[in-house]
């Protein structure tokens, strides 16, 4: 199984690799397994970001994702969210 850690910020400015060292301890405390990550600087508002489409597709059953926060994951609406979160159980991502 691999583990699949999603860093994103916003802006380019931004350090969206800031937390990437964290999870990665994590990562290997918890002896999850390989990991890819996938990095993007792209608004959470939208659902269609290349990188977490990229990691959505490379995923399989089983493998874990890791985020710093929720937030990184999603500032999408309500129902983006719902379907950001079923396409998440559709790949049986723990």
């Amino acid at each position: 199984m691999t583990t699949r850690i999603y860093l994103r910020a916003s802006t380019k400015d931004q350090d969206a690799q800031r937390a990437l060292n964290q999870l990665d301890d994590l990562n290997q405390r918890l002896k999850l397994g390989e990991s890819v990550t996938y990095i993007e600087n792209f608004s959470g508002t939208k659902l269609d970001r290349p990188e977490l489409n990229r990691l959505l597709t490379d995923a399989n059953q089983g493998d874990t994702l890791l985020v710093e926060s929720v937030d990184r994951l999603s500032r999408l609406s309500q129902a983006d969210f719902q379907e950001l979160k079923r396409r998440i159980q559709e790949k049986g991502l723990r």
